[in-house]
């Protein structure tokens, strides 16, 4: 029998961030993930944004997880020997003069000067349809997350804690922590939005969407160094390229792109851009949200083994380092998970 200290089902952003914690803290781990098509992070923005921009206010302990953010994927850039971290001001458009508006009141008199660096002039970009002008929002950056999470899983082969493999609960016994020839102390599942198949906590209400987002090339413009915001988003990624996303469909949640995904992204981003594009590509995925839009966090209401880490949601990548952090003091120190995650995050809020 192998033993370890820990079994991690998933090597999406969830189990990734829980994993490089959790082999910080010299603690033996393995990791069940295959590669399947639909995963979430074909299609995650890696926006680290800490403002609702419909709502023109901070994200909850926007600024704790902001600051914790950039110096977790800080220092994985310099364990992994990469760089997949930019900081990027993001430039978020107005739509109306009533949009505009709020955005300036707001940032008079609710403490949004924190996030709005300034406000743009209408027309000052012109290759941007921008007749009301913008507002600068950061600190924020862009995390590229697919090289992140194969950089990552190619570290994991390395250390020989990955097993490439569909997990299978046939093959599990929940009351000893075993799976096949591995025991564990404890077992965290971050599956994404295949949890919903797993018999454990397919009572959690998730309500995962498909995304499909584009790669578009400007021919006119090599580089701009703001991520543009306007009911979806436009992230230059270099070598004169973008990506723009993204849809939300509730009904189709497969990996297939779909003509009318491609009509919407295209629609929007006319309404952005005054110059020429040209589509390189499309891919789709299906995130794992949650129906409160909360992460779900937390360990099994009968089985004390089991815990779940799972539905990071659309800013995954600004408080997945703080979560997988507070998670991880947990599984080491046995204190109760209450003790760390906030009931809003707690799947307890469940029970």
């Amino acid at each position: 029998m192998n033993k370890v200290d820990f079994i991690i089902v998933g090597q999406g952003m969830a189990g990734t961030l829980l994993a490089h914690e959790l082999i910080s803290a010299n603690k033996k781990i393995l990791i069940i993930d295959k590669k399947l098509p639909a995963s979430s992070s074909r299609v995650a923005a890696g926006m680290i944004n800490p403002v609702a921009m419909k709502r023109c206010s901070p994200v909850n302990s926007a600024e704790y997880y902001l600051q914790n953010a950039f110096k977790v994927y800080r220092n994985l850039e310099l364990k992994l020997k990469a760089k997949f971290l930019y900081s990027k001001p993001i430039l978020k458009l107005f739509a109306n003069e009533d949009i505009q508006n709020i955005w300036k009141v707001k940032y008079s008199n609710e403490d949004m000067d924190k996030y709005i660096a300034s406000f743009s002039a209408k027309n000052e970009f012109p290759f941007l349809e921008n007749s009301y002008g913008g507002a600068i929002v950061e600190p924020s950056a862009h995390l590229d997350v697919s090289f992140f999470l194969e950089l990552s899983r190619k570290f994991f082969a390395e250390l020989n804690v990955l097993s490439d493999e569909i997990f299978s609960f046939d093959s599990f016994d929940q009351m000893n922590c075993i799976y096949k020839d591995n025991l564990a102390e404890k077992i965290i599942f971050c599956e994404g939005h295949r949890l919903q198949s797993n018999p454990f906590f397919n009572y959690l209400p998730m309500t995962p969407t498909k995304g499909e987002i584009m790669k578009i090339k400007i021919p006119s413009l090599n580089f701009f160094n703001k991520m543009i915001s306007k009911g979806i988003y436009v992230i230059p990624i270099g070598n004169f390229e973008y990506v723009v996303g993204a849809t939300y469909n509730r009904e189709d949640l497969s990996d297939r792109v779909t003509k009318e995904g491609r009509t919407f992204l295209i629609n929007k981003l006319n309404s952005i851009l005054n110059v020429d594009y040209e589509v390189l590509s499309v891919s789709a995925g299906v995130r794992p949200n949650v129906k409160d839009r909360r992460p779900l966090v937390g360990v099994h209401p009968e089985f004390s083994k089991l815990f779940v880490f799972n539905g990071l949601g659309s800013r995954g990548v600004l408080v997945g380092p703080s979560l997988s952090q507070e998670l991880t003091s947990c599984l080491i120190s046995g204190l109760p998970i209450e003790d760390k995650i906030k009931g809003h995050n707690n799947i307890s809020r469940f029970n």
